[in-house]
């Protein structure tokens, strides 16, 4: 068994092929509700989550693990004498980071350091993968917490959602602004900031106009570490935002990839988004 294990929350959507490559890779699942009914979200997928959404017509809820979702993978591995860098969603978007860390503590702070990706998806994925390849060159848990920390400083999220509806239930904008905005297809650029918040960085009209500007709002970091591209029921600005980002930065290759359910729940479909890093010196 591994020194270094690491440990992600399912908002990454962490892939099947991946998890069977590394035996010191794990998964704490968030939940998703519909009325009385919940689900890890590791066991439905977006298309899944929204089609029962309509269908039954509620509004999907998100909540973190609870504090027994985390022990029942720390406490073994740390009884096995092992230890443990968990990755977590974006602090301003869950309260995921503070129960990891509140269930570090309950079984050994020491040997479990908690990192706040202040991302998701796409963007957890590559801080996975790095996190992986380092516990593989025989970092310790510290050294790879370090790491991973500075690459998430320097790491990018901005979103497009498709309509507005998703956004206000959960809180992030309000009704009369959601209504405005849907009426006016206003597409608004939002960014999660340092502390893992969502805001908006600019107001535009079509989607068009706001793809356009995306890549302008890129290109502004000069030489860039990866590019990803994240979506739900937008393939096609997905690609075509592909394309653009592709034309710009010909050396990346660009990984695309739907949004996980969770994150889904809280923007909506039609929404496509992307995470990009800037090269560390």
């Amino acid at each position: 068994m591994k020194k270094v294990h690491i440990v992600v929350d399912s908002t990454f959507r962490i892939s099947a092929e991946l998890l069977a490559r590394h035996s010191n890779l794990h998964i704490v699942s968030l939940k998703l509700r519909l009325g009385q009914d919940e689900w890890p979200e590791t066991e439905l997928s977006a298309d899944q989550l929204l089609l029962m959404a309509k269908e039954r017509g509620l509004h999907p809820t998100t909540s973190q693990p609870a504090p027994g979702d985390f022990l029942k993978v720390f406490e073994p591995l740390i009884q096995a004498g092992r230890e443990i860098v968990m990755i977590t969603v974006a602090g301003g978007l869950s309260g995921t980071v503070q129960g990891a860390r509140m269930a570090a503590k309950m079984v050994n702070s020491q040997k479990i350091q908690v990192v706040d990706s202040t991302t998701t998806s796409v963007g957890g994925v590559k801080l996975t993968e790095a996190a992986l390849q380092m516990a593989a060159e025989g970092l310790s848990s510290v050294e790879i917490a370090e790491r991973l920390t500075r690459m998430a400083e320097a790491t990018n999220t901005i979103l497009i959602p498709g309509e507005l509806t998703f956004l206000q239930k959960g809180g992030r904008i309000g009704g009369a602004a959601a209504l405005i905005g849907n009426i006016l297809q206003i597409k608004p650029l939002l960014f999660l900031d340092r502390e893992g918040k969502v805001a908006v960085l600019e107001k535009v009209r079509t989607k068009k106009r706001a793809l356009l500007r995306a890549v302008e709002e890129v290109k502004k970091c000069g030489e860039l570490e990866y590019l990803a591209i994240g979506y739900i029921g937008a393939e096609a600005e997905a690609v075509e935002l592909s394309e653009l980002f592709q034309a710009a930065y010909p050396e990346l290759s660009v990984l695309t990839d739907m949004l996980s359910p969770v994150i889904t729940a809280h923007v909506g479909p039609g929404t496509v988004g992307f995470v990009y890093q800037q090269k560390l010196n």
